[in-house]
Parts: structure tokens; C-alpha cells; sequence
């Protein structure tokens, strides 16, 4: 989505009607947000915005003439759909696969997506894409534009968490496989399901963490006490056809950009210094991995 596009989504809906908690200035025309103890963080409560097919933020795309082709369901990070996200749904179309893809910020009427990347808590963001996601699902299900029978999901950051519990959510045998890159390691409860996922990291990625070796997918938290490696880790030991992928010389988000370092401050103090991005030739190795993950694992 261009600057344009994306600045016309925001002023629409930045004078939308407002029925969110009135005790900051982010605003929602469709769920609630609401301050979380006394620490600035917030949460997003129901009702939350459904799927509209017609909504200005949803994409749909087809190869033309190619009504045989799989479709990917595909689940934007924390900051709403971005340049990275764009990048992840290109790469699919390129190698001939239908997509659906939508900004579930701009869905549910928030008009600052700022506010919502850097103050509302994983869980919350993935409220706001879990409620708009599952009616994208039950839409590429239906429709014969694609090939309905050959169904996938791809996530990235907190939309890498969303696609890992729609696994045990929704249960349907045209569902063919799971992308999740670099996902969240808070947020929904991760379940036990039997299709084929793949859970991919910069080797580097490091990002919010306490030290140079605070991994992402180790991480554990009293609201969500399993790490990444360890849900993986156990659900291959029960059999299940789950793979931890992870790619040397990147950092956090393979297509955020070139690899490098970078400190993020939050107001005057430095919040952690760490790694975004992919080195040279990672995302042609990335893509290869993804399209034969899903040529694999195709429709029967």
C-alpha cells in the first residue's frame, strides 16, 4: 500500500463516529481500547471489525485466467499493513499464488497506527487481526476464484502469531499449511493441530530483547509461559509436521529492509539496540523455502 492510499484509509477513518474509551486519543469505530494497569499500555476489547470483502484496505488477487491457483490468507504485524507486509504478499503473486490481504487497523477505524504498534499490547493487537482474518479465511473457503481447496496461511510479528493459533481454531481439511514469520512471542495461546507449519527467524533477531542473545523464539513471559522453540519443540515430538527455520545473517522481519543495526529509543531513554532486516541473498533463499513449502503441500 502506497503513502498515498494508506494516508486516505486514515483521514477516513480518523472522521469516522467514535465509540472507543475516550482516555487517549486513539480512536476506533468498532472495538474498544482501554488503559491496561498504570504503565501507558493498553488493550483492544470487543466488538471488533468482521472481514468486508469491499473494504478499501482488502486486496484480493489472481493470476488471471487461473482459477486453479492456491490462495494465501495473509495476516499483517503490529504496526497494520506495511512495506514489509506488501513485500511478503509480492512474493506470492510472483510465483503465481492468489492472495487476500487487508489492514484490520484500518477495518476496525483506528487512526493511529503509531499508537497502536508501540502502546497497545500483542494480544490486543492480534484482537483487532484475529476478528478481520477468520472472516478472510471463511471467504477464500468459499470462493471458487481459487483453487478453495488449497488453502493457506502466512503471518508476519503479530500476524505470525495469529496464523500459529487460527492452526487450532480452525479446523478444516482445505486448510494446507501455516507460514508464520518471526512471530510474536506473547499473545494468543498456541494449540495443537496437524498442519503442515513452517516458523521462521532471522538468526539474529534479538528485537525488544534484554541482550545479545535474548532470541525471540526462547523467550517466555507469565502470560505466555511457552516459548516459540518449545511449542515447536513439543509438538514434533507428538508428530506433528511443525519445522523451526532459521536463517543466518538477518535480523528481526527478513523484509524489513537491508540487514543492520539499529537502537530504538522510547522518548529520551534507548529502549534496545538489535538487528532488522535480511543480509544479501537471504530472501531468494527465503522464497525458495516458501514456494516449495506450499507447491509441496498443495491441494490433494
Amino acid at each position: 500500500m502506497n503513502p498515498l492510499t494508506r494516508l486516505f484509509f486514515l483521514t477516513i477513518a480518523a472522521a469516522s463516529p467514535v465509540i472507543a474509551d475516550s482516555s487517549y486519543l486513539a480512536q476506533s469505530t468498532s472495538s474498544k481500547i482501554v488503559e491496561v494497569g498504570s504503565r501507558g499500555w493498553y488493550t483492544t476489547q470487543p466488538p471488533f471489525a468482521a472481514f468486508d470483502a469491499d473494504h478499501p484496505s482488502v486486496e484480493i488477487w489472481v493470476p488471471k485466467g487461473d482459477s486453479a491457483a492456491p490462495i494465501i490468507v495473509y495476516a499483517h504485524g503490529g504496526a497494520g499493513f506495511r512495506e514489509d507486509d506488501e513485500a511478503r504478499v509480492e512474493m506470492m503473486r510472483r510465483n503465481g499464488f492468489a492472495t487476500i490481504s487487508f489492514d484490520a487497523y484500518v477495518m476496525n477505524g483506528l487512526d493511529d497506527w503509531q499508537f497502536v504498534s508501540r502502546r497497545v499490547t500483542n494480544a490486543g493487537k492480534q484482537n483487532l487481526i484475529w476478528g478481520v482474518f477468520k472472516g478472510a479465511v471463511d471467504y477464500a473457503l468459499q470462493s471458487d476464484d481459487w483453487d478453495n481447496r488449497g488453502v493457506f496461511f502466512y503471518g508476519g510479528s503479530n500476524g505470525g502469531r495469529v496464523v500459529l493459533y487460527a492452526g487450532s481454531q480452525m479446523s478444516d481439511d482445505r486448510v494446507r499449511g501455516i507460514i508464520s514469520e518471526a512471530p510474536a512471542a506473547t499473545g494468543f495461546e498456541l494449540g495443537d493441530y496437524s498442519i503442515p507449519t513452517i516458523v521462521s527467524f532471522g538468526a539474529l533477531d534479538t528485537w525488544a530483547g534484554k541482550s545479545k542473545t535474548d532470541f525471540v523464539w526462547t523467550r517466555t513471559f507469565p502470560s505466555s509461559p511457552v516459548s516459540i522453540k518449545d511449542w515447536v519443540d513439543s509438538r514434533r515430538a507428538a508428530g506433528r509436521p511443525v519445522e523451526l527455520m532459521l536463517y543466518e545473517n538477518a535480523g528481526h522481519l527478513l523484509f524489513d529492509g537491508p540487514l543492520e543495526e539499529v537502537t530504538i529509543r522510547r522518548g529520551n531513554e534507548i529502549a534496545f539496540t538489535a538487528y532488522k532486516g535480511a543480509g544479501e541473498g537471504v530472501l531468494d533463499k527465503y522464497e525458495h523455502d516458501i514456494v516449495d513449502f506450499v507447491s509441496r503441500n498443495g491441494s490433494p
